[in-house]
């Protein structure tokens, strides 16, 4: 059989445009996962990549009117658009709990009492224990989202949009480290270069550990004392900004360059990091500190900056916050100044200028028996 398919150059879309006995035709894979071929009317390939995208686009518009999608088959089309994001990173790994349980429902079937057998069988694998409130919300939040993006792209039909009733968000751990602290882990970690170095870029830059670990040695510039998080076309990489160069930073970054085999800051043997989370636990226990994760030391960075004073809006620009909102939201509370002024409204030093000193309690007597 003369078959020489390719994938259009002109769409990135699921099929492929082809020549099958001097015939353009289109191949995909229907909705039983097995592979349809229909002859195009066109006789330029430009017509052929038209003409297939009508008739896939007419087939599924077809199906989804005829047929109800599993949550399986929404899970996964929510997650190819996520691909390349780190939101779809998480959302693979999630796959494991979410696919298992609701994988073979249809939406409509979603009910608050299937949910909250989910939530009460809901076990990490592993150990065996219950899993946090905070994953659950996370879970079945992305569940919610998943079955959302199925109806924006009429897979979905808003009377089948079950309604996910999720435990409530855990408040966020207001962890960060003081500077004695902050000594004893760069302490800890001195030995390990790659994390020691890892660490002064999270706390001197307040990036984020991906952020860190993607970063390249052609975006730190010593000429201009700037490292810049910033990577081009970052779709879907949150909070990301370029930022000064501190005199520390500089000095262990100068050291580091003197010795680099790859074009990664962060690197082991010559290659890039793709994870520092053993190096860092380790180097915390040999701290003795505790609840010390990567994100900590963006937090902290964040909150030195807010206690000595800085304007929201200047460590928005500084963690790449796009919304100062968020910011204020997060770190006002830590601001030398904060509610300040409101605390001077009602201070009541004018009532007692001229009191007369507090009458100690009288104490109660035990009669005696």
């Amino acid at each position: 059989m003369d078959e020489d398919f390719f994938i259009s150059k002109h769409y990135q879309s699921p099929f492929k445009v082809g020549r099958l006995r001097g015939d353009w035709v289109v191949t995909f894979t229907n909705a039983e996962g097995k592979r349809s071929r229909f002859k195009l009317d066109a006789e330029t390939e430009g017509e052929a990549n038209i003409r297939a995208y009508e008739r896939w686009k007419e087939y599924w518009d077809k199906y989804s009117s005829e047929k109800k999608f599993r949550v399986a088959t929404l899970w996964t089309l929510y997650l190819e658009s996520l691909e390349g994001r780190p939101a779809g990173k998480k959302m693979a790994s999630e796959s494991g709990a979410i696919l298992p349980f609701f994988g073979e429902l249809y939406p409509a079937d979603i009910n608050d009492e299937l949910v909250d057998k989910y939530i009460k069988n809901r076990f990490n694998r592993k150990s065996g224990k219950a899993i946090s409130d905070g994953t659950l919300w996370t879970e079945l939040g992305r569940l919610r989202d998943a079955l959302r993006y199925a109806v924006k792209k009429k897979r979905l039909s808003k009377d089948d949009l079950p309604v996910i009733k999720r435990p409530g968000k855990p408040a966020p751990k207001d962890r960060y480290l003081n500077d004695q602290e902050i000594g004893k882990l760069l302490k800890a970690a001195q030995h390990v270069p790659h994390l020691y170095i890892a660490i002064h870029l999270m706390l001197a830059t307040a990036g984020r550990i991906s952020a860190v670990l993607e970063l390249e040695w052609d975006r730190v510039d010593f000429e201009r004392g700037t490292v810049n998080l910033i990577v081009v076309n970052d779709k879907g990489k949150k909070g990301r900004a370029c930022v000064p160069m501190t005199r520390a930073l500089r000095v262990i970054l100068l050291e580091a360059k003197g010795f680099a085999r790859c074009s990664y800051v962060v690197e082991w043997n010559g290659k890039p990091i793709a994870s520092i989370k053993t190096a860092f636990n380790d180097a915390v226990k040999r701290a003795k500190l505790k609840d010390v994760t990567p994100h900590v030391m963006r937090h902290t960075a964040a909150v030195r900056m807010a206690e000595a004073g800085c304007e929201m809006r200047r460590i928005a620009a500084y963690l790449g916050h796009t919304d100062v909102r968020t910011t204020e939201r997060i770190y006002a509370k830590f601001h030398p100044e904060h509610l300040k002024k409101e605390a001077d409204a009602v201070d009541l030093s004018n009532h007692i200028d001229e009191r007369e000193p507090l009458a100690k309690p009288a104490r109660k007597r035990t009669p005696k028996k």
